[in-house]
């Protein structure tokens, strides 16, 4: 059936209306006549399947990835980078309003590469098949090159050898890893990160300078920092030239010991690192905090943390979040004592509808 794509959702997916019931199809972009078929139908929406872009946007190219309708990594690749980076904002801006009543205009920081940007990548293997597994599947699509990985990873991919049923290839720009015991050193600005291979670290090594740059900005010279989902220590070694004191807190055992490792690594002496829930461990925190900085996973801080947070009173908070509706619930949950007071969004995963957020809160009283 021929529609109107009318608008995006979160995820990037065409929105138009059959019947009076939300459709989503994926690939399509707004303004444009597509064909479709219905695929599945829920009780509030139905699924769209693109069969044929009749009437074409503007803002639509070819796509150069010879996987990208069957692999589901990316999902706006089919579009100019610059309508990607409109979309990200529209898409923040309406979160926040939502979810958090929050009114604001956003600039977004554009990556440095639309493609070859990341550092690391997760393959799966399967009947001597390499190569990312298809969205809400378990089928093995087999790839000889991922376009937004580094190519240095590519060239690794056309000759790896591995038992493991996943493989994960990591890069710094010098050499790949892929053994479960192998590590590297990341360079990021002035400072250096021993990463294992199952270390969380950003996948974009030039956007992450970028966030270092800004939050360097909005950090004021403070004499306790918190830092919380501290990782590998990558921001807790950037605050310390603003803070007497920091201390991270990080459940991941790998990236814990890589911390510890880190502070070495650059000479760092007022960076203490705690091993652990953070929701477990914030409790024990006694002292004064000037300033909290949180970059949690997808999922956001739960209840107790945010309640032991407000408990602290920071004067300060910084939120970094790459999911924007948690991000949103969160600052809804700390409102009633902070005001939002800058935010700047940063494009960490292009050719995706991901993207980074970062904020300043402010105490009001």
């Amino acid at each position: 059936m021929k529609v109107l794509i009318t608008g995006l959702n979160h995820e990037g997916e065409g929105i138009t209306r059959v019947d009076n019931k939300v459709v989503f199809v994926k690939y399509a972009l707004p303004g444009e006549e597509v064909d479709i078929d219905i695929i599945k139908s829920k009780k509030n929406y139905s699924i769209g399947l693109l069969k044929e872009v009749i009437i074409p946007s503007k803002e639509r190219i070819c796509n150069k990835c010879p996987y990208y309708y069957i692999c589901g990594g990316c999902n706006l690749e089919h579009t100019t980078y610059d309508n990607e980076l409109s979309f990200k904002k529209s898409k923040v801006k309406n979160i926040l309003s939502k979810y958090a009543g929050i009114s604001i205009d956003l600039d977004i920081v554009s990556s440095n590469k639309r493609y070859n940007y990341r550092n690391k990548i997760t393959l799966h293997k399967q009947n001597n098949k390499i190569g990312y597994m298809k969205e809400k599947t378990n089928l093995i699509i087999p790839i000889d090159k991922c376009l937004i990985a580094n190519d240095l990873i590519n060239n690794e991919i056309k000759t790896i050898k591995s038992n493991n049923k996943e493989i994960i290839l990591r890069t710094n720009g010098k050499e790949v890893i892929f053994d479960k015991n192998s590590s590297l050193i990341m360079n990021v600005n002035e400072y250096k990160f021993k990463i294992d291979i199952n270390s969380f670290f950003q996948v974009n090594t030039y956007i992450l300078e970028e966030i270092f740059k800004y939050m360097k900005r909005i950090i004021d010279n403070s004499n306790l920092i918190l830092d919380l989902y501290s990782g590998v220590g990558t921001l807790s070694l950037m605050a310390s030239q603003k803070a007497n004191k920091v201390v991270g807190i990080e459940v991941n055992k790998y990236s814990h010991l890589n911390a510890l490792e880190n502070i070495k690594l650059n000479k760092i002496s007022n960076v203490e690192f705690i091993h652990g829930k953070v929701e477990d461990k914030i409790k024990n925190i006694k002292d004064k905090v000037d300033l909290i900085i949180t970059d949690p996973p997808r999922s956001g801080m739960d209840k107790k943390t945010i309640n032991v947070i407000k408990e602290l009173k920071p004067k300060k908070i910084v939120y970094m979040s790459c999911e924007p509706i948690t991000f949103a619930r969160d600052l809804n949950s700390l409102k009633d004592l902070y005001e939002l007071k800058s935010i700047k969004l940063f494009d960490m995963f292009p050719c995706t509808y991901h993207v980074e957020s970062v904020c300043l809160l402010e105490r009001k009283n």
